[in-house]
């Protein structure tokens, strides 16, 4: 692929879908702020959804170059379309086309722009099949990939769901509301009907349980995949290498394996805590309840026996499993997993991968190639105060990049 001839033959369909297409004159200008000779028009992300891949198409297929960033713009490629001169930037907002004038407006201008779109898509798919699923492949197998910082998005749905399971083992739940006045809620009248069954059988108590059971099912599973998300991106602060080791392989592993790569549960007693409590909490509440409330030790199973019926699987061990309860109460879920939760947090950002978790709260995405890899531990290892600025550095140089402020 790195030799000449064979991109150049990788390359000809893709130009030939892109033959109206020519590089422009030397001394194209831009044609963003030119108001009087060129229209402006949204390029929709549907259609081309990635600029990366359309400033490839522009500078490998059409030979184009780029005009450089100005205020709010990220870059900007002229082009000539049958002759016309035309461009595509991106700006703060996404990207536009824009085409000068030749005489014609309105409809014909807007066919134009329509056509120059769909011609880039097509060339869009044949660039993606012929080299880059190709080059994705490569550098994903050699660890050359950033990821996304998720962890805020993560840790607020974590949280949003703790609340929601306060709100409701406090008697302000959803259920509670239908209990009080099953009407409003808007219900069937079936559904009022059982509301009312249950008021008089069961009463509040029932309903505030519930949900806070509920919720709080949402909430551990929200918590835990909030943990492999901050496994995976605390990687840098390890000894992991992407060169020996799979980084897909690593993501595709199940939550305690991830834990058992980040941390050396064997010599660290703090770590061989925390694991034994997440194995718990894992195979008690969050793995039955992700996998239709089946489990390892087939609690939900029940055995024949001759005149007498069906007994569980586990026996006498059926006491200690979620089916046990009607619903479980407050003290045996909820206020454990946020006690275990809240005790974890605080150990990831004072313990072994203390720096990893200060650059993912930072916000900051997350490299594996080796200049990220040994810029970051560089900096660990010259002290606090380097790491810091190379994290004060890095999120100034992203919020520039985000709000194109160059």
């Amino acid at each position: 692929m790195t030799e000449t001839a064979s991109l150049d033959d990788l390359l000809q369909p893709c130009r030939s879908a892109l033959r109206d297409f020519a590089p422009p004159s030397e001394d194209a200008h831009s044609l963003i702020f030119d108001r009087e000779s060129a229209t402006r028009f949204p390029i929709d992300r549907k259609h081309l959804p990635i600029p990366g891949t359309v400033q490839i198409l522009l500078l490998m297929a059409v030979k184009s170059h780029d005009l450089g960033p100005a205020d709010k713009v990220t870059w900007e490629f002229p082009f000539e379309f049958r002759g016309r001169l035309c461009s595509i930037a991106l700006l703060k907002f996404g990207m536009h086309l824009y085409i000068t004038h030749q005489g014609d407006e309105g409809a014909a201008l807007d066919a134009t722009a329509r056509e120059i779109t769909g011609k880039l898509a097509a060339a869009t798919r044949c660039i993606e099949t012929r080299i880059l699923s190709k080059l994705a492949k490569e550098q994903v197998a050699t660890g050359r990939v950033t990821i996304h910082n998720q962890s805020a998005q993560l840790r607020s749905m974590y949280g949003f769901f703790r609340r929601l399971a306060e709100r409701a083992y406090a008697g302000e739940g959803i259920l509670m509301e239908d209990l009080e006045n099953p009407s409003a809620s808007g219900s069937t009248p079936l559904a009022e009907e059982i509301a009312r069954s249950l008021q008089r059988e069961f009463g509040a108590p029932l309903a505030r349980d519930s949900e806070g059971f509920y919720a709080t099912i949402a909430m551990i599973n929200a918590y835990f995949s909030l943990l492999e998300h901050l496994l995976v991106l605390t990687l840098p602060a390890t000894d992991f290498d992407p060169t020996r080791e799979s980084l897909t392989k690593f993501i595709g592993d199940k939550a305690l394996g991830k834990y058992d790569r980040v941390f050396d549960a064997t010599k660290d007693q703090q770590a061989r805590k925390f694991r034994s409590r997440l194995r718990d909490a894992a195979e008690v509440w969050r793995n039955p309840y992700g996998h239709g409330a089946f489990d390892k030790q087939h609690g939900t199973l029940h055995f024949h026996v001759p005149n007498i019926g069906p007994l569980p699987v586990i026996l006498s061990d059926i006491r200690t499993h979620p089916t046990f309860h009607f619903i479980p109460g407050r003290a045996a879920i909820f206020d454990d997993m946020c006690s275990l939760f809240d005790e974890l947090d605080r150990w990831l950002r004072e313990g072994p991968i203390r720096c990893g978790m200060m650059w993912v709260e930072a916000g900051l995405s997350v490299s594996y190639d080796p200049d990220f890899l040994s810029q970051f531990r560089s900096a660990v290892r010259a002290g606090e105060d380097t790491f810091k600025d190379l994290i004060d550095a890095t999120a100034h140089w992203e919020d520039q990049a985000v709000n194109m402020d160059w």
